[in-house]
């Protein structure tokens, strides 16, 4: 006969969380109280990518209780990801996005199981509403490759730490190349809520935004196949003039 009041006892290694903010004002108050508040053992680290809104001035709530690392200007988001690494203590590191609604010891933990308790090197989050059909899963989880949401032992990393520094957000790209698929498992988040781009900003901030990810996502394939494909290059250098007018940027040299 079941207990009425059974308890599961988990044991967990150190475990640190890194979000990468850049200019993420609006939601990642909530995305730090939640985590914090969840109850889950974590350090938590956030690396303050130079950011130019009142993000600074958010991070100065949660001095004490999360580790805050700035960039004078902005790196990337694989250049953030790299300095919450040297900083991180724990063995398991957790990545996670800065605008996220509804994040609780349940998401957390589930990132974090198929490494201690399977044999997964690498764990991907796909948030889900909370009541889901098997439809809907089949529809989402096919293509994790880019989410925000994920963990790693720290030692599996630390190999690639100055090759983040340049990636952007070409970084999960990066990461889904250099770890076998038979390591990697893919975890549901019920009820998580990513914000996306026109959720946090301006429609021009928005469409720069994505404008600069496509172009460092695609840096990034051509770095992993070594090869440009004459398709790629001009669909980079195309990517490269429209965010050259609307952001003001010169355009970046493809090689």
């Amino acid at each position: 006969m079941q207990p009425k009041n059974s308890q599961l006892d988990i044991t967990l290694p150190p475990i640190s969380v890194i979000i990468a903010a850049y200019n993420e004002q609006a939601w990642l108050e909530v995305t730090v109280s939640s985590m914090l508040n969840s109850g889950f053992p974590c350090e938590v680290i956030v690396v303050d990518d130079g950011s130019t809104d009142n993000t600074p001035q958010i991070l100065k709530k949660f001095l004490g209780k999360v580790k805050v690392c700035t960039h004078t200007t902005n790196k990337g988001k694989g250049g953030a990801i790299a300095t919450g690494l040297r900083e991180a203590t724990g063995e398991i590191i957790i990545f996670c996005d800065a605008h996220l609604l509804g994040l609780g010891k349940q998401h957390l933990l589930g990132l974090v199981m198929p490494l201690v308790y399977g044999n997964a090197q690498v764990v991907l989050g796909v948030d889900v509403p909370e009541k889901f059909s098997i439809s809907l899963v089949r529809t989402v989880v096919p293509s994790p490759i880019l989410t925000g949401q994920r963990a790693y032992f720290k030692k599996d990393l630390l190999p690639f730490i100055d090759e983040f520094e340049t990636l952007g957000y070409g970084i999960e790209s990066f990461l889904f190349a250099k770890f076998p698929r038979e390591k990697t498992a893919v975890v549901l988040l019920p009820g998580l809520v990513h914000l996306q781009k026109q959720d946090t900003s301006s429609i021009l901030s928005m469409a720069i935004g994505y404008l600069r990810e496509a172009i460092e996502i695609l840096d990034t394939v051509i770095r992993i196949q070594g090869v440009m494909p004459k398709e790629i290059s001009q669909l980079r250098t195309k990517l490269s003039a429209i965010l050259a007018k609307y952001s003001g940027t010169k355009k970046r040299d493809s090689s």
